[in-house]
């Protein structure tokens, strides 16, 4: 155990002799990949900094224009109380500062309006009251003539004829008697309407008018149209009623007032219809 037993100043020149430990050299993968965390940190760093600055203006921008917004809605507002006072002033100096004076002026301006309005809408009800009563006029100046044929049963069409209001709805029993009933016309009576009953009608056979087919149905109207345009004056109106077509109606004169009905509804419209067409016809 001798050995263990140094003298301390050779111990000391023994450690100084001893080269001190080198820190281990980074390799160049090392330095490498310390290079490209440095540059990323330095890009990222100006890219936040520059978005920071943008951002920074953007609210800087957004201030003054909200404050040059509120600046301007200030001065629109003096404006405003302004022109407002000036009216004020306006109204005061005109109507001596007396409102009642102001309000007898609107009142008499809003009379003035609603009076013309009224007056209008008035008089645009008179007309329409007018010329409804013209043409009813018209309707209980008219005398209707229900012809059926070989009939004497009157049809329902004919009372609702009755209920329209006509000055008379008659059921002559054939053409002598229509001839008859027309024929006795005095000036004053001024109008007359035929009614040809077709839909209700049946031929000397007993077979319905409206059962025939074309050419028999023309054949049959022809019949029954003929002699009625023969007694008729040129002025009445001719009104055939009948739910099928009847193609020989459209080859008659242009001159005749002729025209059809296909049911009760149309028969009273064309009725009334036939009436003013008489009335214009004498007016002539």
């Amino acid at each position: 155990m001798d050995w263990l037993l140094l003298d301390p100043a050779h111990l000391h020149t023994l450690l100084a002799q001893t080269p001190p430990a080198q820190p281990p050299t980074p390799n160049s993968s090392e330095l490498d990949l310390l290079r490209k965390q440095l540059d990323f940190l330095t890009s990222e760093n100006a890219r936040l900094t520059a978005d920071f600055t943008k951002r920074l203006e953007l609210i800087t921008q957004s201030n003054k224009d909200l404050s040059d917004s509120f600046k301007t809605f200030v001065d629109t507002m003096k404006f405003v109380l302004v022109i407002f006072g000036f009216l004020g002033g306006a109204i005061a100096f005109i109507f001596g500062k007396n409102l009642d004076d102001a309000k007898k002026v609107a009142r008499d301006a809003i009379r003035q309006e609603v009076d013309s309005h009224v007056t209008t809408l008035v008089q645009t009800e008179i007309e329409n009251v007018k010329r409804t009563l013209q043409r009813e006029r018209v309707i209980r100046n008219t005398i209707v003539h229900y012809y059926l044929p070989n009939s004497p049963q009157r049809p329902n069409e004919f009372k609702l004829l009755q209920a329209r209001g006509f000055r008379d709805v008659r059921f002559p029993k054939d053409l002598r008697q229509l001839q008859s009933s027309v024929g006795k016309q005095t000036p004053e009576d001024l109008l007359n309407v035929v009614i040809l009953d077709l839909e209700n009608w049946l031929t000397p056979t007993q077979q319905s008018f409206s059962t025939l087919i074309n050419p028999d149905r023309d054949t049959q109207a022809k019949s029954q149209i003929d002699p009625l345009l023969d007694i008729l004056s040129s002025s009445t109106v001719l009104v055939v009623y009948v739910r099928a077509t009847v193609n020989y109606l459209y080859t008659l004169s242009h001159d005749r007032y002729i025209t059809p009905a296909n049911n009760p509804i149309t028969l009273l419209g064309m009725v009334a219809d036939a009436a003013y067409v008489a009335a214009g016809d004498r007016a002539l």
